[in-house]
């Protein structure tokens, strides 16, 4: 029964993920790294729920009706997304654009020198330095400590994915060119070492770029699961996950297989931080912090209440970034009790839907160098939402407030000419 109620609630979240797809497509696309959350949450639920070990909590899971309470955060979130989408876009509906123009070249050639300029650094880097997928020392999560020039980190960043983004942006009129940026930027992240969420940042941005500059209207169709491509690129990201998975057993003390490790990353920790929250602060009643502050560095709250090891432990593991998964909208059931967690969750995401519609304007009007930073500030807007690090967001708050300065400013220069 118990596997039988979470499958259940599971599938009504597909249905609701299938609808929207097929209603909204660019705004799923825009929200895909909140929604895909959300639903890998749900079959994680069912794995958590059905009694398996929770390695990162040190105890077994058990039913606590967690998926029901996930349900009513995800129709709570869909009707967010949707509800400010039609606000913003009818706030924004006729301001301009800003294009940028260099010594003639205009912004599709600034946009490929661009792409090319951080390509050039990556590699360099990269074969400068140890390379992980080689390497039993080195992996992605110290490869820029480790590597010959880290100072290009802030330039290149950890996964580039607004080159996969970037690389849409010129499929129309370079075609070739970008095959060529497509080809090189899945090198870089297999020799990178990254494995599921790399792969996926990057091919949501890609598809986003292509989606969003197409002319013709580009609605959902269920056989695209079943595409030979789409199939091709889980296939070989599953074979490279057990290659590295075969070279470094990540669970060897749980008895794992790299099959079973496979598994078991994917669907029996994505939401044990959320199953361990809705125990303590749902299920057994125990007192909410109502602290906002919460929000700053949410995942460290909820690492150090669930951590089974030493403080010490936690502290050097989360000063080498190291973190758990998905500790949003887990965080707000610890500050808050349900309903008003829930209240919460539809407010705080309209700041997300901002830059989803901010986005989505830019490319449609083909301002492409804007469009490339406001897609870096939803990934690293989404990155904020769903590991709860809302300190994250200062960079995000900080360019969105100085673009619309810079837009007032211009308005008032020309209503200052006119008068």
């Amino acid at each position: 029964m118990i596997i039988a109620f979470n499958i259940v609630i599971a599938l009504i979240a597909i249905i609701i993920t299938l609808y929207f797809l097929e209603k909204d497509l660019g705004l799923f696309l825009l929200s895909s790294m909140i929604i895909i959350q959300y639903v890998w949450m749900f079959l994680s639920l069912i794995v958590i729920e059905s009694g398996a070990h929770i390695v990162e909590q040190g105890r077994d899971g058990y039913f606590i009706y967690s998926s029901l309470i996930l349900l009513l955060f995800y129709i709570s979130t869909i009707l967010s997304l949707v509800f400010f989408k039609k606000v913003f876009s009818r706030t924004f509906k006729k301001m301009s654009v800003t294009k940028f123009k260099f010594f003639g070249l205009k912004e599709h050639k600034l946009t490929l020198i661009l792409l090319g300029f951080v390509f050039a650094a990556a590699f360099i880097n990269l074969f400068s330095s140890e390379i992980p997928l080689f390497s039993k020392e080195v992996s992605k999560f110290n490869f820029w400590e480790n590597s010959k020039y880290p100072f290009l980190k802030s330039v290149v960043g950890n996964v580039m994915a607004f080159v996969a983004f970037g690389t849409a942006l010129l499929y129309r009129k370079n075609k070739r060119t970008a095959m060529l940026f497509g080809l090189l930027y899945v090198l870089y992240l297999i020799l990178v070492g990254q494995k599921f969420t790399g792969f996926f940042i990057g091919f949501i941005g890609f598809l986003l770029g292509l989606y969003f500059t197409s002319e013709n209207k580009i609605k959902f169709k269920l056989k695209w699961f079943f595409n030979k491509y789409f199939l091709l690129f889980i296939g070989a990201t599953f074979c490279l996950v057990l290659y590295m998975y075969t070279i470094n057993p990540p669970f060897k003390n749980l008895g794992l297989t790299p099959l079973e490790s496979i598994f078991y990353r994917a669907f029996g920790l994505q939401a044990h931080v959320f199953w361990g929250t809705t125990e303590q602060y749902v299920y057994l009643d125990k007192p909410n912090t109502w602290n906002v502050s919460d929000l700053w560095k949410g995942m460290h709250h909820l690492m150090l209440e669930f951590w089974p090891w030493r403080y010490e432990d936690f502290i050097s593991v989360t000063e080498r970034g190291v973190s758990w998964t998905n500790a949003y909208p887990s965080i707000l059931l610890r500050m808050f009790p349900l309903v008003i967690a829930l209240i919460a969750n539809f407010i705080l995401l309209s700041f997300l839907s901002l830059i989803q519609t901010l986005l989505g304007f830019f490319i449609k009007r083909k301002s492409f160098l804007i469009s490339i930073v406001f897609f870096q500030l939803l990934i690293w807007t989404c990155y904020s939402f769903t590991m709860a690090y809302f300190n994250k967001l200062i960079i995000p708050v900080t360019l969105t407030v100085l673009f619309f300065l810079y837009k007032y400013l211009i308005y008032y220069q020309k209503k200052t000419k006119n008068e």
